[in-house]
């Protein structure tokens, strides 16, 4: 790192688990207290649509707010957004799609506020390692919702336990309030500098707003990233929010076991975005790493919806180590993405560029994630669902790995060839 040593790293990764928690807590919650709202797994799916609807709206703000206020103070307001959503789903349980579109708003900047600060601080050696690590942000805090959630849910409730969750967003923006001046001069840009007087009409957010989409769209490489992101948030998504309610409806699962197997599905999530982090920068080029995910993504699907197909009820031990190589794959490919995202953008445009490729990102998850739950509230039930989703994660190894062929043939072709 240059300059502050770990210090931007460990900052947006704790900033980023708390967000993750923040959108995540009502899914886990549901199936174990579902509380005054009474979603159903279909509901579940509404949820996250208002979610994922909020985080696109915010992701494409991200790149004005972090260029008028700097990456720590954006991610502040973020998780304050987030802490409000929080607060009105416990408060006012009718009020539950408000509460998702404000969590989703506070979800949406903390990637690219996050990826401005590191794009800037970080060595290109160590990048694809460095950016997997503060991904490992997310499934952490996916990972807590299914340790802590349960858990709360038994002493304290719906109130108690979105309470809670509130609270920790609330500290976390309070905690990063040291290290703010510093970030944020040092990542702030030269163009928020130089017209930090100016004032905002409503033409030119606007055009802000616009501008990351425009640039993907222009640029082949990103937009194909965009295009692969939108499957894979998908599933990534459908395999988080769901896989509660799979367990304790297809196969019969404790809540509380079903939280713990969530929980270690994040860990390998966790593990795999370091690991894979780590061999995309020595050994594996990062678009053939991410179809090698993509296969594996494939088998664990299969295997998921054949255990729903036949009511299979495997050991404890079983499940949890299918569900740490799920984990692994479809919650361990964003380090590698961002990175290679963040790599192709154009000098002192990270945020921008990760904003736009994270609303493809995000209408993923909000086309996927309901889609999901509707098929699996169907008669085809989780083992049809997840049929689709390993046939959407074959169709992504292939695209990924012609990608990739292309993109290392052009590079050992030498310039007027």
């Amino acid at each position: 790192m240059k300059g502050q040593g770990q210090l931007p790293l460990i900052a947006t990764l704790l900033i980023q688990a708390s967000s993750a928690f923040a959108m995540m807590a009502v899914p886990v919650l549901v199936p174990v207290d579902a509380g005054p709202p009474r979603l159903t797994t279909a509901g579940i799916g509404v949820y996250v649509l208002f979610a994922y609807v909020g985080a696109m709206s915010g992701s494409l703000s991200a790149g004005p707010l972090v260029e008028r206020w700097g990456a720590i103070r954006t991610s502040q307001g973020a998780l304050l957004l987030s802490a409000a959503g929080l607060a009105v789903a416990a408060l006012v349980p009718s009020g539950l799609m408000v509460a998702a579109l404000l969590v989703g708003l506070g979800y949406g900047p903390i990637t690219p506020a996050s990826s401005h600060v590191l794009i800037q601080t970080t060595p290109a050696h160590r990048r694809n390692l460095v950016f997997s690590i503060k991904q490992t942000g997310v499934p952490v805090g996916v990972a807590l919702t299914g340790f802590c959630i349960p858990l709360l849910a038994g002493s304290t409730g719906w109130v108690g336990t979105l309470l809670t969750a509130c609270l920790a967003c609330v500290l976390t923006a309070v905690a990063s309030q040291p290290i703010q001046a510093g970030l944020d001069a040092q990542s702030m840009s030269a163009k928020r500098v130089a017209g930090s007087a100016s004032r905002w009409s409503i033409i030119s957010v606007l055009r802000q707003v616009v501008e990351p989409l425009t640039v993907i769209f222009r640029h082949k490489g990103l937009r194909s990233m965009a295009m692969v992101s939108f499957l894979l948030s998908g599933m990534q998504a459908s395999l988080a929010n769901y896989l509660v309610s799979f367990l304790t409806t297809s196969l019969g699962v404790a809540a509380l076991a079903a939280g713990f197997i969530l929980g270690m599905s994040q860990m390998g999530g966790v593990a795999g975005r370091i690991v894979w982090g780590y061999l995309s920068d020595h050994w594996v080029a990062p678009l053939m790493m991410l179809s090698a995910l993509c296969v594996v993504i494939f088998f664990a699907a299969l295997m998921s919806g054949a255990l729903a197909f036949w009511n299979l009820q495997p050991s404890l031990a079983a499940l949890v180590g299918l569900m740490v190589i799920f984990g692994a794959t479809a919650s361990g490919w964003n380090g590698v993405y961002l990175a290679e995202v963040a790599r192709q953008a154009p000098p002192g445009e990270a945020a921008k560029v990760t904003s736009g490729t994270l609303a493809c990102t995000f209408l993923g998850v909000i086309v996927g994630a309901p889609l999901f739950g509707l098929i699996a509230s169907s008669p085809a039930g989780f083992a049809g669902a997840y049929l689709l989703e390993a046939g959407l994660a074959l169709g992504a190894a292939v695209t990924l790995y012609g990608f990739g062929r292309r993109v290392a043939q052009s590079a050992t072709i030498p310039r007027g060839a």
